[in-house]
């Protein structure tokens, strides 16, 4: 009588899990399924140029999981020998509109390499939702230099140039400054020598 019980009890909870399982994986499956649909999509940003009736146009769009994106702000730069050139005064940003796309008209006069060739990035900064990315591509709307032209730009004096070719007033600037202070330092140690001989005398 005890066996029966025993085995009764152990076909029951045999049965128990056997049911349970598949209902703890699909419920595993479907909260799987949701924390996925809740992640953000990964945003996708381009740059596209284009031309009409004289006025260049510089484009970024950005999408996520191929919807448009609309309300990220992004900031148009252009590469420069040591820096990042903004193409919008002060760094502004521009906000993407309903289609995602945010879009600037390219400066005139903008210096480019011999071939007049300008690298534009588009940059998204700290947003809430994407985090940080952004976009590189390459267009000839610059002023193209000679390769003589820009060696006469890096003989030059100039606050950015290397130490060999600084600005005169510069220079001259720190020369004083180097001979105020050793000039200081001299007259300090003269006057402490003479003060030292001058006890002496009196004793």
């Amino acid at each position: 009588m005890t066996n029966n019980l025993k085995y009764k009890w152990l076909g029951k909870l045999l049965i128990a899990v056997v049911f349970s399982l598949p209902i703890s994986l699909f419920a595993g499956a479907k909260q799987a399924k949701v924390e996925k649909e809740a992640e953000p999509a990964t945003a996708v940003m381009k740059i596209t140029f284009s031309e009409t009736d004289g006025v260049k146009v510089c484009k970024a769009i950005i999408e996520a999981g191929q919807k448009p994106v609309e309300g990220v702000e992004v900031k148009f730069y252009a590469k420069r020998f040591f820096s990042m050139l903004p193409l919008i005064a002060n760094g502004k940003a521009v906000t993407t509109d309903e289609k995602g796309e945010a879009f600037i008209n390219f400066p005139k006069g903008l210096p480019g390499d011999c071939n007049g060739t300008i690298v534009v990035t588009a940059k998204v900064e700290d947003n809430e939702k994407y985090g940080s990315f952004e976009s590189k591509d390459s267009v000839k709307w610059g002023t193209i230099i000679s390769v003589s032209d820009q060696e006469e730009e890096w003989s030059k004096r100039s606050l950015s140039a290397t130490g060999d070719r600084a600005p005169i007033y510069l220079l001259s600037a720190a020369g004083v400054i180097i001979m105020v202070v050793w000039g200081t330092l001299f007259y300090v140690i003269f006057s402490l020598v003479r003060i030292k001989k001058a006890g002496k005398i009196k004793k």
